[in-house]
């Protein structure tokens, strides 16, 4: 399946790679992220503060800043 890195939405799966093509394509709306290879928790800091990012998340760039929507059921 290809994805499209420069949709303004992304579900994150378990390829991190592919979350942080995505994140790069979308620069413009947050700050910086960091990534603690120890714990593999990758934290992304924007606007409205930072979220730490999990598989099944929905990421959305729509409105020139980074929402998150965990998903709590995993």
């Amino acid at each position: 399946m290809n994805k499209d890195f420069k949709a303004q939405t992304y579900i994150v799966d378990d390829c991190l790679e592919d979350t942080l093509t995505w994140l790069c394509h979308h620069r413009d709306s947050f700050d910086s992220f960091t990534y603690d290879a120890i714990t593999q928790e990758l934290v992304v800091h924007h606007a409205n503060g930072m979220d730490i990012i999990r598989v099944g998340d929905y990421l959305n760039a729509s409105y020139g800043i980074l929402i998150t929507a965990h998903n709590f059921a995993e």
